[in-house]
């Protein structure tokens, strides 16, 4: 733990992305671009060592590091001025290929243990298809063009509520502020986001 780096300084008021002490609430990613998400709860910097164990959770069969994960986010959400009561918790979506291949939704594996410990229950939302690359090989503005193509709304809708969205790195924001659109489309009035980690 001691050798994690923590984002507890001051913080956009939307992504949670550290910005200067006595500066504007919003980062200028924030600031500039419409956010479909009310504020993203990130506890770590994604930086060497925290990365580590995102490898080895998705690629090497490290499922049990959900709990672990889970429990930072949580622990975020709980401790965080901007904390709301979630009716729901969802995840964005692996496509069918994916997750054969890794023999789970890490995501999915994430918003299980955050929903056992807030007692909030998990819901299927969202699809992602085949179609599209992945989106760590992408800049933003390519990133923003291909959520697009990978995702899309599931059958099911909803009548208001407040839902948690939960991933495990938050990059550029682009899934997370898509897949929150569509969730706001499906009947949330509300969305937050939930990652492990937070490319600085």
């Amino acid at each position: 733990m001691d050798k994690l780096n923590f984002i507890d300084n001051c913080i956009c008021e939307c992504c949670g992305h550290p910005i200067e002490e006595y500066s504007y609430r919003l980062c200028s990613h924030c600031h500039n671009e419409k956010r479909y998400f009310e504020h993203a709860f990130i506890p770590l910097e994604y930086d060497d060592f925290s990365k580590t164990a995102v490898i080895m959770f998705k690629h090497h069969y490290h499922p049990f590091y959900a709990k672990a994960l889970a429990f930072l986010i949580t622990d975020k959400i709980l401790s965080s001025p901007f904390y709301a009561k979630f009716d729901y918790i969802t995840f964005v979506p692996e496509s069918r290929k994916a997750e054969r291949k890794r023999g789970y939704n890490h995501a999915k594996l994430i918003a299980k243990e955050i929903s056992k410990v807030l007692n909030v229950p998990l819901t299927d939302t969202l699809i992602r298809t085949d179609s599209g690359e992945k989106q760590a090989t992408l800049n933003r503005e390519e990133r923003r063009k291909n959520v697009r193509k990978c995702y899309f709304k599931g059958p099911s809708t909803f009548d208001g509520g407040n839902v948690l969205l939960v991933d495990d790195v938050y990059t550029t924001g682009e899934t997370s502020n898509y897949c929150s659109k569509l969730l706001r489309e499906i009947g949330f009035e509300k969305v937050y986001v939930g990652a492990c980690m937070m490319r600085i």
